[in-house]
């Protein structure tokens, strides 16, 4: 078969041009690189977050919002985690599909991760959900993963449920973090509020239904600075925790200096060095105007795609309402036919995944999808802890957190799943002959290998 010859999947980074040239040598013309102050300082990271802010409230129903950009994706859901008090005896859950960075941040902080099956979405299943929650965890984790919403406004009406049975209990409330690192652009549909609706049943953005969201600039992401991160608060109180504890836990006051007014403040902690350099934040800013029109463009083609599979008779990842109309279409994922025993599956699986990477097209069989699929993660399965012997053989771990299995099995949908799909790519800047060119690929392929296993 003939190579594809198709644009890079880095759907912000190809679209830098003159706009971000200008960005970068205006900060190096300000000789101001640092965020705070400098010699003629022009406060870009500041402009972004108010930016970043305005795009989320655009929805008209979940504001206001309060922003603090960070250094990494990494970096926003490790200090968004510390900001939310999480630490030793807490779990966490969040689902067995993500970047390890989610996993990473858990653990980081000292909390047992605690496992939720995945629906037809991929993502977090709200009923299972209900059911893996107990009184130890203090945060609730959805990934909106590879560009597709979990079902947030079934996740966050569990959430509510949970919180008013605590509340007859006088236990503290269940807080909703989400990770849109992979759907920035992306809408949800369903009530915000952890505790009580916020806003009317309707489609919000990601990242404003829970009590703080997470987003990344990484240049993967569907807008990139190279390296970024962005941390979204409705409550004000966790946002100044937020700031102090991105700024090595120091407590600028309105005019950006650390006198320390209250030595009793609850916002004093031991921070981390996440701040954001002014170059990031030009560059961001650039970025974050363009989002819209690369969403749309990775939308457009993801539905010819989704269209064309459909009508081979294969089931497409389903989307978080039928319309599908808030994922943000840069990647594909298909189930291919169930070809029996799991050797069989996985070597169907491997062997497609192989062919349309040879043919020119990024694609993964889920089950190898290195440390995205959780029983790939060494350290969570051999429960590696940190110095000092948490979370898992720490002295205020909950009962039976050593026990907890981690491997292959513990969630028996999303392991089905990770055995029958396959997820590609969609680069951003497609036209239709190259969404043809796909599409002829993928017959071939399907052609040769379903025959083949028919046969």
């Amino acid at each position: 078969m003939d190579r594809l010859r198709l644009p890079r999947e880095f759907p912000g980074g190809t679209r830098y041009g003159l706009e971000e040239e200008e960005a970068v040598l205006r900060v190096v013309r300000a000789r101001s690189p640092f965020r705070y102050y400098g010699e003629a300082c022009g406060f870009e990271v500041a402009a972004l977050e108010a930016e970043f802010a305005a795009h989320l409230e655009d929805d008209g129903g979940t504001g206001p919002l309060h922003v603090t950009a960070v250094n990494s994706g990494t970096g926003a859901l490790d200090v968004a985690l510390e900001a939310m008090g999480v630490g030793a005896g807490d779990e966490v859950a969040t689902q067995g599909f993500f970047w390890i960075s989610t996993l990473g941040a858990i653990v980081r902080n000292r909390a047992i991760p605690v496992l939720v099956d995945s629906d037809d979405t991929l993502n977090l299943d709200p009923d299972d959900l209900a059911a893996k929650v107990t009184d130890r965890t203090k945060v609730v984790l959805p990934v909106h993963m590879a560009g597709e919403p979990a079902r947030i406004g079934r996740i966050m009406e569990v959430v509510r449920e949970i919180n008013h049975a605590r509340a007859t209990r006088g236990v503290a409330p269940l807080r909703v973090l989400e990770d849109c690192a992979q759907a920035i652009g992306g809408w949800g549909h369903g009530r915000p509020g952890s505790q009580e609706p916020l806003a009317p049943e309707g489609r919000y953005r990601l990242g404003t239904f829970g009590d703080a969201a997470i987003f990344s600039l990484q240049l993967n992401k569907n807008i990139t600075c190279g390296e970024g991160g962005l941390i979204v608060c409705r409550d004000p109180d966790l946002h100044r925790r937020v700031q102090v504890t991105h700024d090595v836990g120091f407590p600028r006051d309105a005019r950006g200096t650390g006198n320390i007014e209250d030595p009793s403040s609850p916002d004093l902690v031991w921070g981390q060095g996440r701040r954001m350099t002014e170059v990031q934040g030009a560059l961001a800013r650039v970025q974050l105007g363009r989002l819209d029109d690369i969403v749309a463009s990775m939308r457009r083609s993801h539905a010819t795609f989704e269209a064309h599979l459909t009508a081979r008779g294969l089931v497409v990842r389903a989307h978080e309402t039928p319309d599908g109309v808030g994922h943000t279409g840069g990647f594909v994922a298909f189930r291919l036919p169930d070809a029996g025993a799991d050797a069989a599956r996985l070597a169907l699986g491997r062997s497609v995944a192989a062919e349309l990477r040879e043919g020119g097209l990024l694609a993964v069989f889920l089950h190898d999808f290195e440390v995205h699929v959780y029983y790939n993660v060494p350290q969570l399965v051999q429960h590696r802890d940190l110095a000092g012997g948490c979370p898992w053989g720490c002295p205020k771990a909950p009962p039976g957190a050593a026990a907890r299995d981690y491997s292959r099995g513990a969630l028996p949908r999303l392991d089905d799943a990770f055995a029958t799909t396959i997820l590609f790519w969609v680069p951003s800047l497609l036209d239709e002959g190259l969404e043809r060119q796909v599409c002829n690929l993928l017959d071939e392929v399907l052609d040769l290998r379903l025959h083949s296993e028919r046969s």
